[in-house]
């Protein structure tokens, strides 16, 4: 792999800032657009917040990538383009084919912040002069592993205002959001990042048992519910089963797993695929929401569902019960996924792809894609194939397929992974869709898709 280019990369980053900084105080409207999940959340309220530093009256949008640049931008555009402008696009936009054509009719300053790989666009010196794009990936930067959006948002806002610092942990809950792993396996900026949060006191680290999904639970409901890692036969299964393994090794079931005594972290660790490792603490929240990764769970469970009550709960200390409903009914059906994936539900396998019809009540169309990816991190079937994981979407009458793979298949596959994948069935077969090396997904026609699943080998 090709070492990345901080130089580059930081000279483009501090470029957009200067012009954002010169030009500010002339934007008599700035618009904020980003992503459905928790990374994209988080960069919004990031963005928010320095605009707000900065007295800049703004709106924002958030867009989920179901409908072309085009049409999505038609609906907030003003039909005059306006000399003092800013769009500001946080953790999605690098569809350059699609966007540059848009931003080069418009007066408006684009700044594009985002760290999803480009996709069928090499014309960088072709970038309209009021397009300020900066994306990491162009600089040999990995979109997942070395730089969040949130990273990336809170870098930007950071450098215009550096009290922000103090907002820190909206960038955490998005790291743990995208990264799928615990604190201390973290990466180049990521890593550099939660770092100086956690030296400020923003947030705490701490290191114990592993169980993401289920960090504030009891023990026994922490291997029951646990999605990162899906404990092998523990979660999912019945309250007698784990009662008996625990009791078995004298650990009491309803001690809670963030104290537990470093010896019975040893013994699980030793007796399953748990791991010790560190996990974030948000001090200014309770309960679940004072868990990073169980509070970015929760964000993107309400994005899916709620994106109101998802923009709402961000900005609350204590989780309201309506949200607490949503993300128990969703992370017990999640372990009971992962478990149907790994023993009971058939998979159609290629010499190089997995498909598994996810359809017909198999598992809910609002677990497709979250079932997809922690079934690759997790790697319960074969690492070395790309899971494609979906079915038929009712409201569109398209098949919306999640797509995954680890990152062992990366290390054998040169880099080539999943949004190159995507790029390839696109262009011969049509759809939409897009998203990173390990992760993303694509709407196709069932006609196309049922060739995709004939002649799938000639995509990779």
């Amino acid at each position: 792999m090709t070492k990345p280019n901080h130089k580059k990369f930081l000279e483009k980053l501090n470029n957009a800032i200067d012009s954002f900084v010169d030009n500010s105080h002339n934007y008599n409207k700035t618009i904020i657009i980003s992503h459905n999940d928790a990374d994209g959340i988080s960069s919004l309220k990031l963005i928010q917040n320095v605009l707000y530093k900065l007295h800049l009256e703004h709106d924002y949008f958030i867009y989920n990538r179901s409908s072309s640049w085009s049409n999505y931008l038609k609906g907030i555009l003003p039909k005059s383009s306006e000399k003092k402008g800013a769009l500001i696009f946080t953790d999605v936009g690098s569809s350059l084919e699609e966007l540059v054509p848009i931003i080069k009719e418009r007066k408006e300053d684009f700044y594009i912040l985002d760290h999803h790989e480009v996709e069928n666009y090499c014309e960088f010196d072709k970038i309209p002069e009021n397009l300020y794009f900066v994306n990491p990936t162009i600089y040999n930067f990995d979109g997942l592993d070395h730089i969040a959006g949130s990273t990336l948002a809170y870098m930007f806002a950071k450098s215009i205002d550096p009290s922000i610092i103090k907002y820190g942990w909206l960038t955490i809950i998005g790291i743990a959001g995208d990264s799928l792993r615990s604190m201390d396996m973290l990466k180049s900026y990521n890593k550099e990042i939660y770092e100086e949060i956690r030296d400020e006191e923003v947030i705490i680290d701490r290191e114990g048992l592993i169980l993401f999904g289920s960090m504030h639970e009891t023990i026994k409901n922490g291997l029951k519910y646990s999605i990162l890692p899906h404990v092998k036969n523990l979660s999912g299964e019945s309250d007698d089963k784990i009662k008996e393994f625990l009791t078995q090794n004298n650990i009491i079931p309803n001690k809670k797993v963030i104290e537990l005594k470093s010896s019975e972290i040893e013994k699980i660790v030793s007796l399953t695929n748990a791991s010790k490792g560190h996990y974030a603490l948000l001090p200014q929240k309770q309960g679940i929401l004072s868990f990073a990764f169980e509070h970015a769970l929760l964000l993107n469970i309400l994005s899916f569902k709620n994106i109101s009550s998802a923009l709402s709960i961000i900005q609350q200390r204590n989780i309201t019960r309506y949200a607490k409903e949503m993300y128990y009914d969703y992370i017990k059906t999640l372990s009971k996924n992962l478990k149907k994936i790994s023993k009971d539900i058939p998979h159609l396998e290629t010499e190089k792809a997995i498909f598994i019809d996810a359809g017909n009540g198999k598992i809910p169309p609002s677990n497709w894609s979250d079932t997809a990816s922690f079934c690759s991190v997790n790697n319960l079937l074969d690492p070395n194939k790309m899971l494609f994981l979906g079915g038929l979407e009712k409201k569109t009458q398209m098949m919306k397929i999640s797509i995954r793979c680890s990152r062992q298949y990366l290390k054998s596959n040169k880099g080539v992974g999943v949004n190159q994948v995507i790029s390839k069935i696109k262009d011969s077969l049509g759809g939409m869709g897009g998203g990173h090396k390990l992760a993303g997904g694509i709407r196709l026609s069932i006609p196309s898709y049922n060739q995709l699943k004939e002649n799938v080998d000639n995509f990779f």
